[in-house]
């Protein structure tokens, strides 16, 4: 089976649902694909008024929609953000969630919300893959997201979050200013830097990757972001984000 991607583009407000229905009709799609709250890798949320249109859109197209809230629980700063799936009255949209994010990769626990038909399907098709899910790891998902835990752990995590985020907007502006732009995110993982004048982002990567530093180019995502990179603060202590930040200055600065 052969799939045929193509890339939506995005603003300050995330998604532009605007131009989907000329894509689907160039491209044919049959699906779109969306991670609203906290997009990988630039981090940008969906305005209200976005996930609105987009609904408004999926609907008149019949065009499916698969919204990945990996990210969604991570919210830093604003008032709280609902996900698309909210909005849903069709059954349009295939919600999915994960504890990779807030608990743990390793415990591999993920779940899908839609209609009863699609779950079905897809669940024999999960059977049929891998017997499914690890009956410890669900135990412990279950046990640890009914006693409070999560949410415990939850409030620690974005503790440690907001001030890794922070402390890389503070180097970012101490050391990036005048050769890169960047916009604050309200919460998830991310950071997307764009470099203000042309360089190279493979020998950018080459010469961090001897530092010790592994940066995500930007064109691992976007043929078109030759001057973008995904910067992550969500596992660096602050003593490596400040290194890091720097060195990444330091090494542009002279491939620019």
């Amino acid at each position: 089976m052969r799939f045929q991607f193509c890339g939506l583009p995005m603003d300050a407000g995330g998604l532009d649902p605007s131009v989907i229905p000329a894509v689907k009709k160039r491209h044919g799609a049959d699906l779109l694909y969306t991670i609203p709250s906290f997009h990988n890798p630039t981090g940008k949320l969906m305005s209200e008024d976005r996930k609105r249109e987009l609904i408004q859109i999926s609907k008149q197209l019949s065009l499916p929609v698969i919204e990945d809230d990996a990210y969604g629980d991570l919210q830093l700063d604003g008032p709280p953000s609902s996900p698309l799936k909210a909005m849903d009255r069709e059954g349009s949209i295939l919600y999915v969630g994960t504890l990779s994010k807030t608990v743990s990769p390793g415990l591999r626990i993920g779940w899908v919300a839609g209609p009863e038909p699609v779950i079905e399907r897809l669940a024999d098709i999960k059977m049929q893959t891998d017997y499914g899910s690890s009956s410890l790891s669900q135990w412990a998902a279950a046990k640890w997201l009914s006693s409070g835990l999560y949410d415990e752990n939850l409030s620690r995590i974005k503790v440690e979050l907001r001030q890794r985020r922070d402390e890389a907007l503070r180097c970012l502006e101490t050391y990036c200013r005048g050769i890169a732009r960047w916009e604050k995110p309200s919460g998830g993982f991310y950071i997307w830097v764009t470099f203000l004048k042309p360089l190279s982002l493979s020998a950018l990567f080459e010469q961090a990757l001897q530092k010790n530093i592994l940066i995500n180019p930007g064109t691992l995502y976007d043929k078109e972001a030759k001057y973008s990179i995904r910067l992550s603060y969500s596992y660096a202590s602050l003593t490596e984000l400040r290194y890091g930040i720097q060195t990444i200055a330091e090494l542009a600065g002279k491939l620019m």
